[in-house]
């Protein structure tokens, strides 16, 4: 006989935005149950990189995002007890040609319209952040509010926290269905009971159209993986985040920024590095649509090795030394997908955020305590609601 349980809020997902809504949540008081299929940053929270970049944000509501969820990092590292290894150290777009200079330039442009601080830098200039680059680096675009943190010390930290707060978090538990009578949210059917509960959050990731599926709603994410190589640890070489203007191409879909080369655009190619707490190089990556298969690749692998020589030739003497690949929830436009259903009370969405999970992870969580508690927000979340596909 399955053990039947209550919560006043269940959030589906152990990742980084489920265990963000339910510290939010938790703050405010509420009754919150987490369930996730296997354990906490299995997913892409535990398989990507700890960029918060603001730069590569699209401008608009995209950036407006971003940047309210930049303010609230200072905060959450100081309340959480795990060190998330936060660090405002600031990021590089490089450009390894004139076109891509140009497009930097406009986009530096539009913006710094928006409030953000960037700055257009020429080769002269990178040398006082970035002494050695390659030969095709032709300069950059620099914003001193880019940050980096940890993605599973901040997955865990904010679940924990949660936790302290009273919220209970259930491992190893599959959602089977989920019940709705009279347009409402009654009941979460899951491998280990029955959750009563009136409102449910869908934060379930690469998961979360099966999940839609359960209340007859199509929620358009498609699993895209990313493949990252880790480096020996080494004492600090690399004090700033650094991204070629390629990987701003194929995650913006941009095509004037994207890889001419044509296996490097197959694989979603861009180059991307950062220097962990611990000391190791993570450099990266791709973006592929193959299903479910997350497994790493010798083709990816090798492409991401050469891709990091172009830009930091001194990479050359580091030793790799384990790789790992992530599937990242995808949404058509690469948007999160944010907010309530129609015809089902009780229903929300935290999803599709498309590798900006652990940047717009804070404000995520906020905003959707708000709607959950409130039925309102307090920033404008309307651009990234589900029936802007319809």
């Amino acid at each position: 006989m399955p053990e039947v349980m209550s919560s006043e809020v269940v959030v589906i997902g152990g990742g980084v935005i489920g265990a963000a809504v339910a510290y939010y949540l938790s703050r405010e008081g509420a009754e919150v149950m987490i369930v996730e299929e296997d354990d906490l940053a299995a997913g892409a929270s535990g398989a990507c990189d700890g960029f918060i970049s603001l730069q590569t944000k699209t401008p608009g509501p995209h950036l407006r995002l971003a940047m309210e969820s930049a303010q609230l990092f200072p905060a959450l590292a100081e309340d959480l007890e795990v060190d998330i290894e936060y660090r405002r150290c600031g990021g590089l777009l490089l450009a390894t040609s004139q076109d891509q200079m140009k497009e930097l330039r406009a986009r530096a442009k539009a913006l710094k319209a928006e409030g953000l601080e960037v700055e257009v830098l020429t080769v002269s200039d990178l040398k006082e952040l970035l002494p050695e680059v390659g030969k095709e680096v032709k300069g950059g675009s620099y914003c001193p509010l880019d940050a980096q943190v940890n993605p599973i010390s901040l997955t865990l930290g904010l679940a924990q926290k949660a936790q302290e707060m009273g919220a209970t978090i259930i491992r190893g538990c599959k959602v089977e269905n989920i019940v709705v009578t009279n347009n409402r949210v009654r009941e979460v059917h899951t491998t280990v009971g029955n959750i009563h509960s009136r409102r449910v959050v869908c934060a379930a990731g690469v998961g979360s159209n099966q999940i839609g599926k359960m209340i007859i709603v199509d929620v358009p994410v498609l699993p895209q993986r990313g493949q990252i190589l880790v480096t020996e640890s080494r004492e600090p070489v690399l004090k700033i985040l650094v991204a070629g203007a390629e990987y701003l191409g194929t995650k913006a879909n941009i095509q004037a920024l994207m890889p001419a080369d044509v296996e490097a655009a197959k694989l979603g190619l861009g180059f991307t590095a950062e220097q962990t707490a611990a000391g190791n190089l993570l450099l990266g990556s791709t973006r592929e649509f193959v299903g479910f298969d997350n497994q790493t690749t010798p083709e990816a692998m090798n492409a991401i090795a050469r891709n990091a020589l172009r830009y930091l030739p001194w990479v050359e003497d580091m030793d790799v030394i384990r790789s790992f690949a992530g599937l990242r929830p995808c949404s058509p436009d690469g948007l999160p997908i944010l907010g309530t259903i129609k015809g089902v009370r009780g229903f929300f969405l935290a999803t599709g955020h498309s590798g900006d999970g652990i940047c717009l992870a804070p404000i995520t969580g906020k905003m959707i305590s708000e709607l959950v508690l409130d039925g309102e927000t307090s920033l404008d979340i309307t651009p990234f609601s589900l029936y802007r596909f319809k």
